[in-house]
């Protein structure tokens, strides 16, 4: 009798560790550290007021542990295309949502400043936002270059 009772407390041990295991997996909290990383992305949407047309961006950022990123991105707005340089700051949140402080330059002359809410999914590979400017409707769509970032 007594062999048929360890392997089912084994079998409970084991499955109560695993049960415990998961539930760590699940309460990760999101950080500035693992938010850090070289991401791609498309903006996409329209500035609706004033009515000028259709935005489309596409750029690369990387973001610090500081909190701090930089990149470059092509637009194009209502078909007029211009390459911009992007720099600004960022928070992370545990709960995965966060918020950043876009500067964005035309060469050395600052062109616009935007903020925008952002939410990473559970691993923060990937990163979703959108603009908090009134007047606009875009997001973006950004995933981390490398599996090492």
């Amino acid at each position: 009798m007594k062999t048929i009772f360890r392997p089912v407390r084994f079998g409970t041990f084991l499955g109560t560790g695993l049960l415990a295991f998961a539930q760590v997996l699940q309460a990760h909290d999101c950080t500035l550290s693992d938010a850090a990383g070289r991401y791609g992305y498309t903006s996409t949407g329209s500035i609706v007021s004033p009515p000028v047309g259709l935005f489309t961006a596409v750029g690369h950022v990387r973001f610090n542990e500081t909190g701090t990123f930089t990149g470059a991105q092509t637009t194009s707005i209502a078909g007029n295309l211009v390459d911009e340089a992007i720099q600004g700051t960022y928070t992370v949140n545990p709960d995965c949502t966060g918020s950043a402080t876009v500067y964005v330059y035309h060469g050395s002359t600052l062109a616009r400043i935007s903020r925008i809410n952002l939410v990473w999914d559970l691993r923060q590979s990937e990163a979703h936002a959108i603009f908090l400017t009134p007047g606009t409707n875009i997001s973006i769509a950004a995933r981390k270059m490398n599996a090492e970032d």
